[in-house]
């Protein structure tokens, strides 16, 4: 419970120099949780519409999403500099789209 000698940190969520200045360690963790999410539907949707090209193609383009970013945090958490956070993120981003690329052009996938 906040008392009258705390302090609240508020941000201006209209203005749009607040969102060009957070971080991309930020932007991977809200990343990795909105593909969680999207993991989730995308599967149950798989499980009613079985081999559907467009829905195997967003599932497979999150999860490859999904793994790049905890391969991110997995470096991390084994000691890589927080100061390379946006070169982790944008390799991770690379990663997923190169094992995206990879897996779709090389895996029968039902088509």
């Amino acid at each position: 419970m906040a008392t009258s000698g705390d302090v609240i940190l508020k941000r201006d969520t209209l203005d749009g120099k607040v969102w060009r200045s957070t971080l991309p360690g930020m932007w991977a963790w809200l990343l990795q949780r909105v593909s969680a999410i999207l993991i989730l539907l995308f599967l149950v949707l798989h499980f009613f519409l079985p081999y559907r090209r467009p829905l195997q193609f967003l599932l497979l383009l999150v999860v490859a999403l999904h793994a790049s970013l905890g391969i991110r945090v997995f470096l991390i958490d084994l000691g890589a500099d927080v100061k390379t956070q946006k070169a982790l993120f944008a390799v991770c981003l690379f990663l997923a789209a190169f094992g995206l690329f990879f897996l779709w052009s090389y895996l029968p996938l039902g088509g």
